[in-house]
């Protein structure tokens, strides 16, 4: 092509003719020009093809870290309520008049004393983000709602069931059922907790306990104290997880319609 151009602009300036030379020589200009804004909209075409693949891929992978999250937080959220029951209906039993074995079997003593429960959240697609570009999502709100839950929502929630002294409900109450409870022989493995299958397999084995000292426990300000503030903080920790189970829903519904319409933009 080159060579044929070449013999183009030899033969009209050996025949003189210096205009036609001219008009050639600015339409082969422009021709390259036109080439090369070709070629630079192909590599735009291609790049943008690129980034919006690797966007699709990053929302796609918080989609599915979120909702292994699901799985943990719904599991936590149903034994919080669980215990709350139990924790409330204890501490009826504790401030009632009532001393009959009836008022005393209404109380699942277990559930009440519970368990610890930790939460153990993914956030590796996020971390990787922050640590290389949070705008390679193009979409301003949908990045905005993704910062928002891991800053705000993750953190907290981590934060409440793993650091927190004052949300060690366990904790608190372990010392005063070890002094008016104590252990019924043969009823082991009262506890059996079953989760997803090759995610959660939670197996909480123990002996039933029985209260062995109510008028002792009843006349204990200290430990009715302390029941009635481990309601207040369960009931905090069982809105907080219907909150970010909300959030999460929210923002589930929000990275499906991105990635749908940039999957129909490809």
């Amino acid at each position: 092509m080159l060579k044929i151009l070449r013999k183009i602009r030899a033969a009209l300036l050996a025949e003189g003719k210096t205009g036609k030379y001219l008009k050639y020589a600015i339409g082969e200009i422009l021709l390259v020009v036109i080439g090369i804004l070709i070629a630079l909209q192909v590599n735009n075409w291609n790049e943008g093809r690129k980034s919006k693949s690797q966007e699709i891929t990053i929302l796609k992978n918080i989609k599915e870290d979120i909702n292994l999250d699901t799985l943990d937080l719904t599991f936590n959220y149903e034994y919080h309520k669980k215990f709350y029951e139990a924790e409330a209906a204890f501490l009826e039993l504790l401030m009632s008049e009532e001393m009959s074995e009836v008022s005393k079997n209404r109380v699942n003593f277990n559930d009440a004393l519970g368990t610890k429960l930790w939460t153990v959240l993914h956030k590796s697609t996020f971390t990787n983000l922050q640590n290389n570009d949070v705008n390679l999502l193009k979409n301003n709100e949908i990045r905005k709602e993704i910062s928002r839950f891991y800053d705000f929502f993750h953190e907290a929630i981590e934060q409440m069931a793993n650091q927190f002294v004052e949300f060690r409900l366990y904790e608190k109450k372990l010392p005063y059922f070890k002094k008016y409870f104590k252990v019924i022989p043969e009823t082991y493995k009262l506890l059996q907790i079953e989760g997803e299958p090759d995610y959660l397999d939670h197996k909480m084995d123990k002996y039933k306990i029985e209260l062995k000292d109510l008028e002792g426990a009843r006349n204990d300000d200290a430990f009715i104290f302390t029941m009635n503030e481990i309601l207040f903080l369960r009931r905090a920790f069982i809105d907080f997880h219907e909150s970010i189970l909300l959030e999460i829903s929210s923002l589930n519904k929000h990275l499906d319609e991105e990635i749908l319409k940039l999957e129909k933009s490809l």
